[in-house]
């Protein structure tokens, strides 16, 4: 009797205990958890250090603005604040707030005319105070980068335009942000302070009814608010522009009809000398090619010095042939074997093809002008902010055709170089394959070549062409490329100041290259990385600077790919020193211009993304946020890594993802996902999100699963049985444990994943359930497709890149079959779900459709959901939600034997579409 009222008495408090507050069972994630999940974006700190700022996101619904005092800790949030600028002098926040969520979703549905919907308003905010004033009803607002005497915005008062090429005006108002002082200027088209923020121009529209305000440009001083209108009399004025220092001014005007489809537009400049504004340049300026005019597709600009002022220029277009009515002329496209690119990247390309413009300048100390862009040299590039000696030209017009097959044709280039002092210009290499950069003075051309795999340099001055990495006994290319493509340089770094070095990468170190190869290489970071197995890649904390100076100490990024830590170096003048290295992932540090104090986020599977500051590098760390205070209530998750031998005796590793409530004693059932490796991310933060295609692995750890993205070692030529090599022996592996429900294990991937989803369950009956969105099903005719987000052919991408065959079709047949699951789907056991949407842009929506009418036919279990023009991923927010309820039905059903949703069970027919989705149970 003792010891059985003790058992009793030791249940009671068990379940004592269980009640109490904190130690009760946490809730499971849900479908209608998403839309508040938050996030930070937009993140930056006064150059003082003083403030923090900072865009927290929902979901879905309204976000805020955060500004934090980092000294006193005070805080403003400002409701569905979503944009926002931080005055010069740094005593102003100036921020753009939505309308409510709720209000503008309510207007939508009582479908409000867009000219009546709920308007933004806008805020400016004192840092010293935290005060705030708000002004109604704003479309914009704009400030000098320099200097904030000012802020100028737009009311959002226009009617609606019935030409819907007409462009819509606004009542433009300027206020000093000291006396709240304003002035308003009406029919406002355009806008643009002077970077010191001293001068700002405005294009205003021709309005009948308005006898005070003239159309035409106005340029108004602000450090004595005087106002001139440089132009009037043109029909259209578009694209101004000032200088640095507020003192010139530009933009394009023409005379002709409104109504005219082409028209001749001519670049006009002002300044303190003249009385008002002069044209510069149009169709009969000397040097400007024949036939060919000032376009409107370029917006001018001044370098940096203000000496020249850079216009694009085009051919004249021919207007449309209207003798002939639209409805009596045939439609078509013409596919040309010897056309250097192929339609569907015509089409794709054609907008920006009918605005291609061509790099000319004007001298302004003669006001000579001159055509650098070509036809055959269609991009040129000036060096030093406009200013340089030298541009650039570079052409890939003969290697187009190639593109088709040969990515790194997409890359080769004629390269011109052009002295603007001489007017003159030579060619200097053909056909060079990879990136050519330019040094911020000019002084030299850097490139990688993939043949030889070494960096080059080119002097400017003296045409001489050295190799920067031969005889160095590192790579400088990508050590892990596993596809048939010649692999890509890890890249360069920086210039040092004044030209004297470049900074590049090897996998994990940071060398110093002398472009004229007189000094030896350097390793900057003195092998440390390679050492402990850790890559070191510089951060550009000040977002402006061009070069790095010769005492600069320089902030690294850490990435250990042994442990998967992350955190940060210091470089000063000799060695690289660590500073941190935990188990998160950490965004890149936004660093006070005047102060050593960084914010930044950090998070890892199981910590949401907070803010957080550092004022002595890392030493320690303060958290300003607390955005997810939810999570708490919830069974998440962990992570960690798992190594096993696969079947081919090589190693590879995976991350297994458990509930946060895992109980070793207990049998899970198995969610596999997998795209290409994984284990980088091992310390990454998911938010728990609708699917865009894949599932989301908080959600399934939340309701438990356990989760397990495997790491795929490739072999040329065998892509699918690469994935089963990896991914069904780490299946294996897993399944050893105990607690793994062995019995009940699905696979799930999008794109590459979903092919490799596709051709895994032709190979093995051990997956219960298995689902593939956007998979390619037949190599054969999914080789002869297209890319239509882009109009590519696919033939690169077997070839060369992820698919991995390595060979054209005609050359290795029998590999396209091998990897080809819709021949091999009479082996397919394994009850299938397939996404796959009718605009998806990247892998043919018949690739879908061909697996699922192969194992239609052959009575497989399989259903295709295909959103309606919706993407490779879902874009649609609602499709998301949609979709994430299905994955979860399906394999709810199969692993966990929840009853059959009504669309597994019979389906939805077309005529009860919109109607009723088939959520409901059976």
């Amino acid at each position: 009797m003792i010891r059985k009222a003790y058992r009793i008495s030791a249940v009671l408090c068990i379940a004592l205990l269980a009640a109490m507050p904190g130690m009760a069972q946490k809730k499971v994630l849900d479908h209608s958890v998403y839309d508040t999940w938050k996030s930070l974006s937009n993140i930056e700190i006064t150059n003082d250090g003083k403030y923090s700022v900072a865009i927290v996101k929902e979901q879905e619904g309204d976000d805020y603005l955060l500004i934090r005092n980092l000294k006193s800790q005070k805080e403003l949030i400002l409701p569905r604040g979503y944009t926002y600028t931080i005055t010069p002098d740094q005593k102003y926040v100036v921020a753009q707030i939505k309308a409510p969520y709720a209000v503008t979703r309510q207007a939508k549905i009582k479908k409000t005319a867009d000219e009546k919907l709920p308007k933004d308003s806008l805020a400016i905010i004192s840092l010293d105070k935290f005060t705030l004033s708000k002004i109604p009803n704003v479309k914009s607002y704009k400030l000098g980068k320099d200097y904030s005497d000012y802020i100028a915005y737009t009311l959002d008062d226009t009617i609606k335009v019935k030409d819907k090429k007409d462009v819509k005006a606004y009542s433009l108002i300027f206020r000093n942000l000291y006396s709240a002082k304003e002035d308003t200027i009406k029919h406002a088209t355009e806008y643009v302070f002077s970077r010191n923020g001293k001068s700002l121009a405005t294009i205003l529209k021709p309005n009948a009814k308005d006898t005070v305000n003239k159309p035409g440009v106005l340029f108004i001083n602000l450090s004595t608010l005087d106002q001139r209108t440089v132009s009037t009399g043109k029909t259209t004025y578009k694209n101004v522009a000032l200088s640095e220092s507020g003192s010139k001014l530009t933009f394009l005007a023409t005379a002709d009809s409104i109504k005219k489809e082409i028209k001749q537009y001519g670049l006009f400049y002002f300044d303190a000398t003249l009385d008002s504004a002069m044209l510069m340049a149009d169709k009969s300026t000397s040097g400007m090619p024949d036939k060919w005019s000032v376009s409107e597709n370029y917006s001018p600009v001044f370098s940096k010095d203000e000496k020249r002022l850079l216009l694009g220029t085009a051919p004249v277009k021919l207007p449309k042939d209207t003798t002939i009515p639209d409805f009596e002329k045939a439609q078509l496209d013409l596919w040309h074997w010897q056309e250097p690119q192929i339609q569907p990247m015509q089409l794709i390309q054609l907008e920006k093809k009918n605005k291609q413009t061509y790099l000319s300048y004007i001298d302004l100390n003669n006001n000579k002008f001159y055509q650098l862009a070509t036809e055959d040299i269609p991009e040129v590039n000036i060096s030093g902010e406009n200013n340089g000696k030298y541009a650039l030209g570079v052409s890939d017009l003969k290697y187009e055709i190639e593109q088709q097959w040969d990515l790194w044709a997409g890359s080769r280039n004629d390269i011109w170089l052009f002295d603007l002092e001489n007017n003159t210009k030579k060619q200097i290499r053909t056909g060079l394959e990879g990136r050519i950069y330019f040094s911020p003075q000019g002084n030299y051309l850097l490139w990688y070549t993939p043949q030889d795999k070494k960096y080059y340099a080119y002097s400017s001055k003296t045409g001489k062409e050295v190799c920067l990495t031969d005889g160095l006994d590192v790579n400088f290319w990508d050590e892990k490329t596993d596809t048939p493509i010649q692999p890509y340089p890890y890249g360069p770094a920086a210039w040092m100041e004044n030209d004297a070095a470049v900074l590049v990468y090897d996998r994990y170190d940071i060398w110093k290259l002398d472009p004229d190869g007189v000094k030896k290489p350097e390793n900057l970071t003195k092998g440390i990385g390679r050492e402990k197995k850790t890559v070191l890649r510089y951060i550009k904390t000040d977002p402006e600077s061009r070069f790095i100076k010769p005492d600069e100490k320089l902030l690294l990024s850490a990435f250990d790919e042994t442990s998967k830590e992350a955190g940060f170096y210091e470089w000063n003048k000799s060695k690289a020193v660590p500073l941190i290295m935990g188990k998160y992932t950490y965004t890149t540090p936004v660093k006070a211009k005047d102060k050593d104090v960084y914010c930044f986020t950090k998070s890892n599977f199981n910590t949401s993304p907070d803010l957080y500051v550092t004022t002595d590098l890392w030493k320690t760390d303060a958290k300003l946020s607390d955005i997810n205070p939810q999570m708490k209530e919830y069974n998440w998750g962990t992570a960690e890594l798992m190594s096993w031998t696969m079947f081919d005796g090589k190693t590879t590793q995976g991350i297994v993802y458990k509930p946060e409530d895992f109980d070793p004693a207990k049998k899970y059932p198995v969610m596999i996902y997998f795209y290409e490796q994984h284990t980088d991310n091992l310390y990454q933060y998911f938010p728990p999100a609708p699917s865009r295609s894949i599932i989301n692995i908080p959600f399934y750890c939340s309701r438990g699963y356990i989760v397990f993205t495997p790491d795929i070692v490739y072999t040329t030529g065998h892509p699918g049985e690469s994935a089963y090599n990896a991914i069904v022996s780490g299946a294996q592996k897993l399944a050893e444990n105990p607690w793994v429900d062995k019995d009940n294990m699905a696979i799930q991937g999008q794109s590459w994943g979903g092919y490799q989803t596709a051709y895994l369950i032709t190979r093995t009956n051990m997956f219960k359930a298995a689902g593939a969105g956007a998979p390619v099903s037949n190599m054969f005719s999914a080789y002869g497709g297209i890319r239509w987000d882009t109009g590519m052919s696919r033939q690169f991408q077997y070839e060369q890149t992820q698919s991995r065959i390595g060979a054209t079709m005609w050359e290795a047949p029998e590999l396209y079959k091998e990897n080809s699951p819709v021949f091999f789907a009479d082996k397919v056991q394994t009850p299938l779900l397939i996404m796959h949407n009718d605009k998806d842009g990247a892998v043919p929506w018949y690739q879908g459709i061909e697996y699922f009418m192969a194992l239609r036919r052959l009575q497989k279990p399989v259903w295709m959901l295909q959103y309606n023009n919706e993407a490779h991923n879902l874009k649609e927010r609602r499709n998301t939600k949609d979709l994430s309820i299905r994955l979860q039905q399906f394999f709810d059903h199969y692993l966990k034997g929840a009853p059959m949703p009504v669309w597994m069970k019979t389906g939805v027919p077309a005529t009860e579409k919109g109607r009723n989705y088939g959520l409901d149970m059976e």
